[in-house]
């Protein structure tokens, strides 16, 4: 039985979430290494996507909070370079880190 069988016996079912990797990434000097992104796909009406989840949360130096980019991409490694990335903009020597719990 695929997701889409699922959906089609279970109405009720709008989303189904698959976690296609996680990815451990070292980051020299970073003291909360390494980080993690685990990349989902999401199943849903509007068709699939996959979005990338830090375990770890920036904020850059004269931003007023912490940041993650969770924007849906349209493959798995768009997915995980747009969490890495997001993550890179925002690193500088007075950047604040801090984990994410449950990721």
């Amino acid at each position: 039985m695929t997701e889409t069988d699922l959906q089609r016996t279970h109405t009720r079912i709008s989303e189904i979430r698959e976690i296609v990797g996680i990815y451990e990434i070292d980051i020299q000097d970073l003291p909360y290494s390494p980080l993690k992104i685990k990349v989902k796909q999401i199943l849903n009406a509007s068709g699939d996507s996959y979005i990338g989840y830090a375990n770890l949360a920036i904020k850059g130096k004269g931003c007023l909070d912490f940041y993650r980019n969770t924007h849906p991409q349209k493959t798995r490694e768009d997915a995980l370079r747009n969490a890495v990335d997001g993550f890179f903009n925002y690193l500088s020597d007075e950047s604040e880190i801090k984990a994410v719990k449950d990721w």
